[in-house]
């Protein structure tokens, strides 16, 4: 699959199954920005690549975290995957911080702590090293939440290379 239809799979999902999410006012209002969602997507995705992991699941984390925004979140989260910048930002100050670069690296190091099993490395994504995939529990619904959209994707490529669903 590649980047592009990857973002455009994501980003659909913006129009949502509200019958009210289709009207003209709705559509303007999600079209204003699509243009930027699709770029700071399509980074997402390369940088996934060059950090050797999964693009679908990076962009994934970041549709979850921010819908494909760069912004700040009221914790301090910045830039599309929600990178707090204590945690995973260069120690040096001068060195300024590549978010999307950041968050990537942060989502390898919960894989490899968690053995690459998805739900506890996204859930400790989420919130930290206390972060744990039991039913219940606020990060065991956002990595479900990811999850979800994972499956979308895979499920989406799966369709679309020598088999029809």
């Amino acid at each position: 699959m590649s980047k592009l239809e990857a973002c455009w799979i994501v980003l659909f999902n913006l129009f949502g199954n509200n019958p009210d999410s289709l009207s003209s006012g709705y559509q303007r209002k999600i079209t204003r920005n699509l243009y930027p969602k699709l770029q700071v997507c399509k980074n997402v995705y390369t940088e996934a690549q060059k950090q050797n992991i999964d693009p679908l699941l990076a962009i994934s984390v970041a549709y979850r975290e921010t819908r494909f925004r760069n912004v700040e979140s009221k914790k301090g989260a910045k830039g599309p995957m929600g990178v707090i910048p204590k945690y995973h930002c260069p120690k040096n100050k001068k060195q300024k911080c590549n978010y999307t670069k950041a968050g990537i690296h942060a989502l390898i190091k919960y894989l490899e702590i968690n053995e690459h099993e998805l739900c506890p490395a996204l859930a400790q994504y989420n919130r930290g090293n206390k972060g744990k995939c039991k039913k219940g529990r606020s990060e065991y619904h956002y990595a479900q939440d990811i999850l979800k959209i994972y499956k979308l994707l895979l499920n989406h490529n799966y369709c679309s290379s020598e088999f029809e669903c």
